[in-house]
């Protein structure tokens, strides 16, 4: 039988571990949990890019994202192009930051090698997908150090 000691002591220790969030791999203890639970985060319905931001990237999406990204699947020319909108864009993008979608074009894109994109340049490209894809502008330029918003399908 267990000693009602232990029985206090895990009980205690389970309350504690419950108030307890690992976050950014630091340690916090939740003092208001009702106001994060609340909290929403930002969302590519909320207007993270600018209408001129978008505007301006046409231009460089036109020259190197262009011939293997349309923005649907019937504008697919190979079988390898990877579009932009619809559901193999929400498949693969809808929960997830556009921070991740700024470092996937830093890092990989274009995948020829032809050209070198700058943070800058693909949060831009990332703008000009979002108007493409019917979101709407707002007031603040998108850059990665603000791209938190996640990718979610566009409200009517």
């Amino acid at each position: 039988m267990m000693s009602p000691r232990f029985l206090v002591a895990g009980a205690v220790g389970l309350w504690i571990a419950s108030i307890v969030l690992a976050q950014d791999g630091r340690i916090e203890v939740l003092r208001y949990p009702v106001a994060v639970a609340s909290a929403q985060k930002a969302t590519t319905n909320d207007g993270v890019y600018t209408k001129k931001q978008a505007d301006d990237a046409k231009a460089q999406f036109d020259k190197i994202c262009a011939d293997c990204h349309p923005f649907t699947v019937a504008g697919k020319k190979k079988v390898k192009d990877v579009p932009l909108g619809e559901d193999p864009f929400y498949d693969n993008w809808t929960g997830r930051p556009l921070a991740d979608m700024i470092s996937t074009i830093v890092l990989t894109m274009p995948n020829d090698g032809s050209a070198v994109v700058t943070d800058e340049e693909a949060a831009n490209l990332v703008a000009y997908i979002l108007q493409q894809n019917g979101f709407k502008a707002g007031d603040t330029a998108l850059s990665k150090a603000n791209a938190t918003a996640v990718v979610e399908r566009p409200r009517k």
